[in-house]
């Protein structure tokens, strides 16, 4: 059982594609926002809002259910640059949650963080830290663990 994290495709919707197309018995597809599209066109996505989606209707953050795990999403956008991760451990713990997905960075990160898993795809347009744009590929295992796999979007 899988399920599919993204983030930051700014616009860019044939990647968006491309992913749901390569991935197509994954359990949710996840959008961490700065999608700079509409509801309708992100329909297949669970998405929020990121500090590029103008006159979106998307939430700034969302749990999303996905078999047992309950999974906090935000874009990242509002929260302090100095304790980010922290706050998204914490603010997932206070919705119950047991992943913390968020984007905005441009960076990929999968950390455990005060019990929490905390993913951050990376982005779909370009990434800060030099590398090729990525999203992530959540493995649920039988163990009730999660496997992450930074996948790169030239190989879809």
């Amino acid at each position: 059982m899988e399920f599919i994290v993204v983030s930051d495709n700014h616009g860019n919707r044939k990647v968006l594609e491309q992913i749901k197309d390569k991935h197509p018995n994954s359990l949710a597809f996840i959008h961490c926002g700065d999608s700079e599209m509409s509801a309708k066109e992100l329909s297949s996505y669970y998405a929020v809002s990121g500090n590029n989606d103008y006159g979106t209707d998307f939430p700034d953050e969302t749990v999303v259910n996905v078999g047992s795990l309950k999974i906090y999403v935000t874009h990242g956008h509002l929260l302090s640059y100095r304790n980010r991760v922290e706050d998204l451990a914490r603010l997932a713990k206070e919705k119950g949650c047991q992943v913390a997905c968020t984007g905005h960075t441009h960076v990929f990160m999968d950390k455990m963080v005060d019990g929490i898993h905390v993913i951050n795809p990376g982005s779909l347009f370009y990434n800060r830290d030099g590398s090729k744009t990525s999203y992530a590929i959540v493995e649920i295992l039988d163990s009730g663990s999660l496997k992450v796999t930074h996948a790169y979007a030239e190989d879809l």
